[in-house]
Formats: structure tokens, C-alpha cells, sequence
């Protein structure tokens, strides 16, 4: 607050009144003052300003809070705090990011510092807007809602006719007890809401006024000098968030015919406040959003060397922490010759469907161990895959949906397929894409077509693979190409083709980095890094 009286005057034993403040200088000065101010050659710049359009609550002393009677000179960059000539070598002796307060004040309204001060207030300033307003709501709501509930009350009086009298006071007194309970906790909420609206808009008006009538020095000191009460109101304001609730009244008469005991009561029902208040920092510190990967290109980076030589690989996946696992690389024991192979999402384990017999494997890919063989009663098995809830499983015409236990759920009949379905893939909106022979089909989950590829570039038709925007990619073996399809089965690309011979599978690392590929007729594994 700016002195009553002129402050040179009152120096020299005057007492004038003072008119104006000159922001440099920080004194109040009389109109005589203000007029030798003005044409004073080191004071003719400075900006003065009306002590009337000074807010009452803004703070104009810019010494240190610790040590009152000396300015802030220093601002420590380790710290992000401004300090006087005391603090600074008892409390930032080590610092070695030291300035002096005129240096690192310049055009501090321009930095971000005053912007985001700005925007915290702003955001205080609505958080405290939306529960005034809940308030008044909550407030209109019980007073509406007592009205409703003793109309409930007469007519409920009304079936238990004279005897039921005291009861009926028991009930209109339990009302107004939670009524004025409820409405206390609101007016005292309102209060307290009050009290933060007026501290946040007289610092906004500060920031306001210093920002239009302030030095630099000025809006830096002020801006550092109020974060802790900032900080302060902003935690109180989560508080205030944390604990309004919306309250609501309700009648809830009772089953019991014996009226004469009771024939209802009064709930008070409080349900969580629907404004949450993140703190500033906080959703400063927010992590962006990722951008999809879009696939380009295929560079060859090596072949896995495998260990024993086996015939094919007809069947790849990875899990969910990257772990590379196929037919191929499974235990020789399996009684069953295997044919395809998909991780369960969120689980360490696997599916593996045999070929040309009735049955399934699930799998533990950390310890290669079988876990449980299902024999699926309705048909051989060939593609599979999974999702968080569910096994799919290709068979001639059809494919059969179970649960991850392996049990039937139910059966999805494929129209004009008269053919084993060789591989699936499950897209993220529950359509489900297969292939057999030269064509993928793209169906939903209630087995309604949605598209159909074939081209004269595909030929046995293998394995599918879905990215995170929806492209579809399918292999094809004989002329030896990946075809990249839109969600809409439109081709966009025919990716590979030269580093290919008789793949067999293909599947992508989680993070669509790398490709994996079941190469010559399935005898290794080619490792491409995508582009």
C-alpha cells in the first residue's frame, strides 16, 4: 500500500498528502513534488502513477520477508528464488548460478515466468468460478428439493392418516437438521470460496497493474515474492476441490406397512464434485503425445542365427515386453505339428494353434513350457490370434471365437469361404482380417463383410499384421511382397519385394521399429528395421 502523506516532504517534517507514486523511486509524492519530479532531469522518465488507481491490497515494499529492512538485490537460478544481501551467503553460499536482481529482472514481463504467473491465476480464478457456481446450484437444488420431498411427505401422511402425525415431525424435523446441516457446509464453503476469489483477484489486479504501471524489477520481485502465497491459494483451492461434494435431498418411503413405527426417512445423498483441479506444475509437466509411426520401407539389418535346423517357420509373434517367439522356437515335445502362433495381451502367455488337428496350445513364453492343450470339438485349427478377452481360431469356412480358458463362445460362419483360413489378425475396433489363398477378407465382428483385396500381385496370401493407424499389411509368398492396405482396403504400397524369398510369417516389434520375418521357405528369421 502507497504512503498517506508525501514522502520527501514528510523527510523535511511536512505532512502534504500525497497524489502520486513513481514506480522507479517507490515513493509517494504531494503535487508540488510531482511537478519538480517531472522536469528533473534523473526523474523526468519516470512513470507516476495515481495513488487512487493504486489496489488497496497490492503490495508496494519489495524488501526481503526474512530480513525487512533490506531489498531484494539477488536472484539465485539454482533456487528460482530472489533474495537480499543477507541471504545470499547464508543460505546460497554454494549457489553458482548467482545474479544481481536488475540483471536478471530485464524484461521480465515479457518472460515465461510472467506468463505462466498470469495463466496460474487465471486458472485459480475459473477453478473458483466453477465451484462458486456448484455452490449457488447446490444450494437452489436442496431448497427445490425440500419443497419436492414434503409434497412426498403429505401424500405419505396422507395413507396413515391421524396416527401417523408424530411421525410425520419426527421426518420434517430430520429434514431440516440435514437441510441445515447441508446448508451450513455451503455457506461455509461459500465463504471460504469467497475469501480465495477476492485474495486471487487482488493479486490479479497486482499483476495487472504492475505489468501496465510497473517497472521490470518490480514485475520480477512481485511475481517470486507471491509465488509461495500463489502456490498457497492454489493448494487450498485443491482442498476446496478435493472435498466439495454435490449434495441432494431424497424421500425414500418406506416398504414396511407398519406405519406405526415408520414410514420412511430422509437420506442425504453427496456425490463427488464433478471440477477436478490439477496444480499448474503439474500440468506443466504432462507428458505429449507420441505420434503414430507410418511404415515406409524395409531396411535388412541381419538373420537370426538358429541353433538346430528345423524344416519351416510358419507361425511368429512377440510378446508384450519384445520377446521374439514362434513355432520355431518352442520345445520339440509338442505332440502336435505346429502351424501358428499369438501372444494373449497383458499376459505371459501364448496360443498355438496345430495344424490340421482339433486342437490348441497355450503356452508360457517365458518358460516355453505347454500349459494346457484344448481340443476344439467343432473343427481343425489354423490361424490364430488374441485380445484381452478372446481366442479366434481359422477353420474351413468358419472361425470359432473361445474364451481365453479355451472355452466355445461362440462360432463365426464366413460367407462364400469354402476354404481353411490360413492366419488372422484382430484390428482395434473388433473387425476381424483374414487371409486363405490369394485374398484377404475383412469382416466384422458379427462376421458382416467389410472388404475384400485381391490383387494380381498376391499369391498365397499369408500372414497379417494391423499398425496403430489401421493399415493393413499382408504377406504373399509366391511373389515373394508385403501389400500395405488402408482400413478401407485400398493398396498404398508393395513393400520388400527384393529382399524376400517364400516368406512364410511376419510380425513387428510393439514399437513398429522392426519387422521380423519368417524367410526361404521359413529356414530363418529376417530382421528389417522400418522407416
Amino acid at each position: 500500500m502507497a504512503a498517506k502523506y508525501c514522502e520527501p516532504c514528510t523527510a523535511r517534517g511536512k505532512t502534504p498528502t500525497a497524489y502520486q507514486w513513481c514506480t522507479e523511486c517507490e515513493e509517494a509524492l504531494c503535487s508540488e513534488c510531482t511537478e519538480a519530479h517531472k522536469v528533473q532531469k534523473m526523474s523526468r522518465s519516470h512513470h507516476l502513477v495515481e495513488i487512487g488507481k493504486i489496489p488497496n491490497k497490492i503490495n508496494l515494499s519489495y524488501n526481503c520477508s526474512k530480513h525487512q529492512h533490506l531489498p531484494f538485490d539477488y536472484f539465485c537460478v539454482d533456487h528460482d528464488v530472489i533474495c537480499c544481501k543477507e541471504c545470499l551467503p547464508k543460505d546460497h553460499r554454494a549457489c553458482k548460478n548467482v545474479t544481481s536482481i536488475d540483471i536478471a529482472s530485464k524484461n521480465s514481463k515479457q518472460s515465461q515466468s510472467f506468463l505462466d504467473y498470469n495463466e496460474q491465476l487465471s486458472f485459480i480464478s475459473d477453478a473458483l468460478e466453477k465451484l462458486k457456481k456448484i455452490g449457488k446450484e447446490n444450494s437452489s437444488r436442496i431448497e427445490l428439493e425440500e419443497s419436492k420431498i414434503r409434497k412426498e411427505i403429505a401424500k405419505a401422511k396422507e395413507k396413515v392418516i391421524k396416527r401417523l402425525e408424530s411421525l410425520e415431525k419426527s421426518l420434517l424435523k430430520q429434514l431440516s437438521e440435514l437441510k441445515d446441516k447441508d446448508m451450513t457446509g455451503i455457506q461455509r464453503q461459500e465463504k471460504d470460496i469467497g475469501e480465495l476469489v477476492t485474495s486471487t483477484k487482488a493479486r490479479k489486479e497486482a499483476l495487472e497493474f504492475i505489468r501496465d504501471n510497473g517497472s521490470e524489477k518490480q514485475a520480477f520481485i512481485t511475481i517470486h515474492s507471491s509465488k509461495p502465497i500463489l502456490d498457497d491459494i492454489e493448494n487450498k483451492v485443491k482442498q476446496l476441490t478435493e472435498s466439495f461434494v454435490d449434495t441432494s435431498l431424497m424421500f425414500v418411503e418406506s416398504l414396511s406397512k407398519d406405519y406405526l413405527t415408520d414410514f420412511g426417512s430422509i437420506e442425504l445423498k453427496e456425490t463427488p464434485c464433478s471440477v477436478s483441479t490439477v496444480p499448474y506444475k503439474q500440468r506443466q509437466s504432462q507428458v505429449p503425445v507420441v505420434s503414430k509411426r507410418h511404415i515406409t520401407s524395409f531396411t535388412h539389418l541381419y538373420d537370426i542365427d538358429m541353433k538346430e535346423k528345423l524344416s519351416v517357420v510358419t507361425g511368429i509373434t512377440v510378446s508384450d515386453n519384445n520377446t521374439l517367439i514362434s513355432v520355431m522356437l518352442l520345445p520339440k515335445n509338442f505332440p502336435h505339428q505346429p502351424w501358428d502362433i499369438a501372444a494373449i495381451p497383458g499376459t505371459t502367455t501364448a496360443v498355438m494353434s496345430c495344424q490340421s488337428k482339433p486342437y490348441i496350445q497355450l503356452i508360457d513364453i517365458d518358460r516355453q513350457q505347454i500349459l494346457k492343450q484344448v481340443e476344439v470339438k467343432q473343427g481343425e485349427c489354423w490361424g490364430v490370434a488374441a485380445t484381452k478377452k478372446n481366442l479366434y481360431i481359422g477353420c474351413k469356412g468358419e472361425i470359432y471365437v473361445l474364451d481365453l480358458c479355451g472355452h466355445f463362445v461362440r462360432t463365426i460362419h464366413l460367407k462364400n469361404v469354402d476354404h481353411y483360413v490360413n492366419y488372422i489378425s484382430v484390428c482395434s475396433n473388433g473387425n476381424i482380417c483374414y487371409s486363405y489363398i490369394n485374398e484377404v477378407q475383412c469382416i466384422t465382428s458379427d462376421g458382416e463383410p467389410v472388404i475384400s483385396y485381391t490383387s494380381p500381385d498376391l499369391r498365397d496370401a499369408r500372414n497379417i499384421q494391423i499398425d496403430d493407424t489401421g493399415n493393413i499389411y499382408v504377406i504373399g509368398r509366391r511373389l515373394q511382397s508385403i501389400h500395405k492396405l488402408t482400413c478401407s482396403g485400398t493398396l498404398l504400397d508393395i513393400l520388400l519385394n527384393d529382399n524376400l524369398s517364400k516368406p512364410l510369417a511376419f510380425c513387428f516389434s510393439k514399437d513398429l521399429a522392426k519387422c521380423y520375418i519368417a524367410n526361404d521357405g521359413g529356414s530363418k528369421v529376417s530382421v528389417f528395421k522400418t522407416a
